[in-house]
């Protein structure tokens, strides 16, 4: 065993069993093996240190939806090579208090109440960056934006003042599966914000299209728990026919830096998904075995799903109130109808193309958050290994004299 593997290894968690152990050895070597330094003209001159967090790469980019589930990851991995980071954001400060500590002493700057809606916050947030990297997003409209304002507008709005200021690279998310013709309207818009970003900026810009993204913060996994931990039965739209490819979110944030450490990148679209197709019924299985709860599904017609997740769309379009039948709006439920693959969309540039092997989302440490939901705790639960039901065992209360 060589010296750095065996000092890696030493750096893992205690309670990793082997086969995490491996995958989590064999993502560090992979990150290992790439430089830096990210390719942005003019910044050698600023760089100082030898790579890492403590250093400066003389970049400075600013990560607009930095509070999102991506966003972390993103920050994270720049905010490790030494890269100054300007963080906008609308939320509270507690709910991005976990971004402050993704680079050194000086290298995070949170710019609070910030609204996209507004071009001179735009400006101030883009102003002296070298590169902006677009990650917002929405799953639902709300009654304060709409899927045109945050996917169509929004990036408008980014591009022409990131195009205006100067900015050398730009990088903007959208989504396995959009396209002009798509049955969701998320999908659709996702699909013109592309088309904003390429006519405007397109020399520029390196564009993501995700399958879902799986990780501890996710919409997959996470909302499947929700359903089997609240609800009297997993609501499955067609029987879960739906077959998606979901990439895990360590993946996707090392495609990102991949990309942005080489010049051919850009001007190009990736998709990205993971080693696996599924479809979701085989992933509500999989949720219940690894809870550990007794299997409970129900198939539902498309258009009578459709139906029921008709009230809680107008709740969350005209009052301030999200209330959701399995966390479901009309626009997802259309888009169980389409299939979230590579096949599916005839994926050209793909992870590969940027390096990254994708790890499987459904063993070792991608699925480890999910253990955690267990009843009873982390290794307990109403169900064994091979899915037969077991009572379970609840540990005795600590007695203080």
């Amino acid at each position: 065993m060589s010296r750095n593997r065996l000092v890696q290894q030493l750096l893992l968690p205690r309670h990793a069993g082997w086969f995490q152990t491996e995958i989590a050895l064999n993502n560090l070597e992979q990150r290992s093996a790439y430089s830096t330094q990210l390719a942005i003209r003019g910044a050698d001159s600023l760089r100082a240190g030898s790579g890492g967090r403590s250093s400066v790469s003389g970049v400075t980019a600013t990560i607009f939806g930095c509070s999102g589930f991506v966003g972390r990851y993103v920050a994270q991995s720049l905010g490790a090579m030494g890269t100054r980071l300007v963080l906008p954001y609308r939320c509270d400060d507690v709910d991005v208090q976990h971004l402050r500590v993704m680079g050194d002493l000086g290298m995070i700057v949170p710019l609070k109440e910030f609204n996209i809606k507004n071009e001179d916050a735009v400006k101030r947030a883009v102003e002296g960056s070298d590169l902006v990297i677009n990650l917002l997003g929405a799953d639902a409209e709300t009654w304060n934006y709409s899927f045109e304002d945050v996917h169509v507008k929004a990036v408008e709005t980014l591009a022409k003042v990131s195009k205006s200021m100067g900015v050398e690279r730009f990088v903007h998310f959208s989504a396995l599966g959009a396209s002009k013709d798509a049955a969701s309207r998320r999908l659709r818009t996702k699909a013109m914000g592309e088309e904003v970003v390429q006519g405007e900026i397109g020399s520029m810009s390196t564009i993501f299209k995700p399958a879902p993204i799986s990780g501890p913060e996710d919409r997959l996994f996470q909302k499947l728990r929700f359903q089997i931990k609240k609800m009297p039965f997993v609501p499955l739209v067609d029987g879960g026919k739906q077959k998606v490819q979901p990439i895990w979110i360590r993946d996707v944030a090392l495609a990102v830096s991949n990309a942005l450490q080489t010049y051919d990148s850009v001007g190009k679209t990736y998709h990205l998904a993971g080693p696996d197709v599924y479809s979701m019924a085989e992933l509500a299985d999989f949720s219940f075995k690894t809870i550990r709860e007794s299997p409970n599904t129900m198939s539902i017609p498309l258009s009578v799903a459709k139906m029921m997740a008709g009230p809680g769309d107008w709740l969350s379009t005209h009052t301030p109130v999200r209330l959701r039948f399995g966390g479901m709006s009309q626009d997802a439920v259309e888009e169980t109808a389409m299939d979230f693959t590579y096949d599916a969309v005839n994926a050209t540039l793909k992870a590969s193309d940027l390096d990254v092997v994708p790890h499987k989302v459904t063993e070792g440490i991608p699925i480890e958050f999910l253990r955690h939901y267990r009843a009873g705790g982390y290794d307990m639960g109403s169900m064994s290994a091979d899915g037969s039901v077991v009572s379970v065992q609840v540990p005795p209360k600590h007695q203080f004299d």
